[in-house]
């Protein structure tokens, strides 16, 4: 069953989003409000009915927030302004925690950017606690090894686990794990690369605006072509669907 929440949400491709400012997100997470956290995206959102698990891992999550413009605009009404994006999150959090003691485990990206990134942050954020950082395989884990992934956070003390495998095996990485340990998990893909420095982010007046994705193919077109120029279209097609089905039922 979904979790109650205590802020307002709205709804996109059946998917319930949390209409909340990047700052609140972060202090809910600094405070240890929620556990399981998933970043939309539209290509989160347009694999969601092609996917059962992962639309089982967001309809189960605490909280769902719109990391894309495209998300942020349809929560508007619901009182949404901008995006929440992960390498942002990712220092609003560190730095909201930071006077609590607040400690962080790192899972993912390629050898040794977990690394970097953890050395980066350091600079970034002053006095914060990275307490374990790891390469994941290119697979899989099998549940045996899930189990010990949660063991190793949890006996890291690390209070928030960032996941970065890309979605959807971030997303349901996340919650497979969530059983198996108290810290809070937050998938945040790319920000693994932009905050290790592997990969140039957008320029800050491009955040929001709608075209970030368009940089974004241009720097990695081999890799992203798919999901953008096929996911994209994907999405609005799911949305629109799910509009009408809404409508139908409300009439």
């Amino acid at each position: 069953m979904p979790k109650p929440t205590s802020w307002p949400t709205y709804s996109v491709s059946g998917v319930k989003i949390a209409a909340l400012s990047p700052q609140h997100a972060a202090q809910l997470i600094a405070a240890r409000r929620v556990r399981e956290v998933h970043l939309c995206t539209t290509h989160t959102l347009s694999e969601v009915d092609r996917d059962p698990k992962l639309r089982s891992a967001l309809t189960l999550s605490d909280m769902n927030l719109p990391d894309g413009a495209p998300i942020a605009w349809l929560g508007r009404r619901s009182g949404v302004r901008t995006v929440v994006r992960g390498s942002d999150l990712v220092l609003d959090v560190m730095r909201a925690g930071n006077s609590q003691g607040l400690s962080h485990y790192l899972y993912g990206g390629a050898p040794g950017i977990a690394d970097r990134m953890k050395d980066c942050l350091e600079q970034k954020v002053h006095g914060v606690k990275v307490v374990g950082t790891e390469c994941p395989p290119y697979r899989e884990l099998d549940d045996g090894e899930v189990a010990a992934l949660g063991r190793r956070i949890t006996s890291s003390g690390a209070a928030v686990a960032w996941i970065g495998l890309g979605t959807p095996k971030q997303d349901h990485l996340v919650h497979r794990l969530a059983p198996y340990t108290e810290a809070t998990l937050v998938p945040v893909g790319a920000a693994f690369d932009f905050l290790s420095g592997n990969v140039k982010q957008a320029p800050p007046w491009l955040h929001g605006s709608g075209w970030e994705w368009l940089y974004r193919l241009i720097r990695e077109p081999k890799r992203l072509w798919r999901r953008y120029l096929i996911g994209g279209p994907r999405f609005v097609i799911a949305g629109c669907w799910h509009a009408r089905r809404r409508k139908a039922k409300q009439a």
